[in-house]
């Protein structure tokens, strides 16, 4: 390897690492376009992040509020992924019912109002009804809320049960105290999902107890008597964007092909396989493919079967062009298996949020302490060493052939 030969492999790494960044920085703006135009859109036609605040219950005519005994609610959640270009939305359908304990201390009846606030006003909430003790009573609909009117006997406790179905997006909540902080009593809520990945937002409050069902949770928040003003939620789970982690492929995938021009350039020290800046060109057209492929395929290709379709093409144009060039041998199986180490592996870890920096850099004390081994006898002199052109000797002058001497004359 002559330093010639190492200035033009390094002038085309760095031509590598200008393409790659135009590649992540295409894949960000468009990422980026698709979120701004498409997230308006499934919020129009899927739902928005549900935020469900507990009712009010007041008397007639502005009278003073009564009393909530009890709340028992129950929110079921199907699952219902949406996929729109690079980005994918956690979309869910949720049926909520809620029983209300309401309660009037005083010595005459309370004609009561409810007034039930749904999670957004341009939303569509199917099957609202309210019935106290099991008798459906009359509902108006005003801005965004459900107003009912009926009546609580003096001393007595009614049961007021409600509920809905609907669409939303992202996160589910619900308030269990009006205008902040506030008193709640014997309250429960179960949540049902068919979905295993549960999570919670910082702010929400952590169930009190769980179970594990066939491919979901039953999550319940009981209280007997509990002051709180934080709300009870739950963050849908959904599948890995492609924009974000192709991006996050490609930025990195300069330091992929820096591991494997490093294995081509220990493969030409320790068993003398000749291989020409050409030949690092065409190779690192390969890498380049690999991401081009998978930047575009992954919008319309799920991202996994994308990944692998991608390092198939780019295994096998490596690999055949190498067999082509070099022929078959334990070269060829060592540069294949580097290609599927330091591109494949390497940018499969990605796919592991938290982890893709652990990976890397063990990956990469590995190769480091495989390379030292295997060149810790070479001897770097003469791998390098400037050979010298050999010299070119002119050709030999040609000296004229004697001619005989003329005949004397007598």
């Amino acid at each position: 390897m002559t330093v010639p030969k190492m200035i033009a492999i390094a002038l085309i790494f760095i031509v590598a690492v200008a393409a790659w960044m135009v590649l992540g920085g295409s894949v960000v703006y468009r990422t980026d376009m698709s979120d701004s135009k498409l997230s308006g859109q499934v919020r129009g036609l899927w739902g928005e992040r549900q935020v469900q605040a507990v009712p009010t219950f007041v008397g007639e005519g502005g009278g003073a509020p009564l009393q909530l005994d009890g709340s028992d609610i129950a929110a079921r959640f199907k699952l219902d992924d949406r996929r729109r270009g690079l980005l994918w939305y956690a979309t869910y359908v949720v049926d909520f019912a809620a029983t209300y304990k309401v309660s009037n201390p005083g010595t005459g009846t309370t004609d009561a109002v409810m007034t039930f606030a749904f999670p957004s006003a341009n939303g569509v909430y199917s099957g609202y009804a309210v019935k106290v003790d099991g008798h459906e009573v009359p509902v108006a609909y005003e801005q965004g809320k459900a107003v009912s009117k009926f009546a609580v006997p003096p001393g007595k406790t009614v049961s007021v049960a409600t509920g809905y179905r609907t669409n939303g997006m992202d996160e589910w909540r619900y308030q269990p105290s009006a205008g902040g902080a506030g008193v709640v009593r014997d309250f429960t809520l179960k949540m049902s999902t068919d979905f295993t990945a549960v999570d919670y937002p910082t702010d929400a409050v952590s169930p009190t107890q769980q179970k594990r069902t066939n491919g979901g949770w039953d999550l319940t928040w009981r209280y007997d008597s509990v002051v709180s003003g934080r709300p009870i939620a739950l963050t849908m789970p959904k599948p890995a964007d492609a924009g974000p982690l192709v991006s996050r492929v490609s930025f990195f995938a300069p330091v992929s092909l820096l591991f494997f021009f490093a294995a081509l350039v220990l493969l030409t020290a320790t068993q003398g396989v000749k291989l020409h800046p050409m030949h690092y060109l065409f190779m690192a057209l390969a890498f380049f493919a690999f991401h081009l492929l998978f930047a575009y395929m992954a919008d319309r290709v799920d991202l996994l079967p994308s990944f692998l379709i991608s390092a198939v093409v780019s295994e096998a144009l490596v690999v055949g062009y190498l067999r082509l060039a070099i022929g078959r041998g334990r070269a060829l199986l060592e540069i294949g298996i580097s290609q599927f180490v330091f591109l494949v592996l390497f940018s499969y870890s990605f796919f592991f949020e938290g982890l893709t920096g652990l990976a890397v850099t063990i990956g990469s004390i590995i190769t480091l302490a495989y390379f030292m081994a295997k060149t810790a006898h070479v001897d770097w002199e003469r791998v390098f060493e400037r050979k010298p052109r050999p010299s070119v000797m002119p050709d030999p002058v040609r000296m004229p052939a004697p001619q005989p001497a003329p005949p004397s004359v007598v």
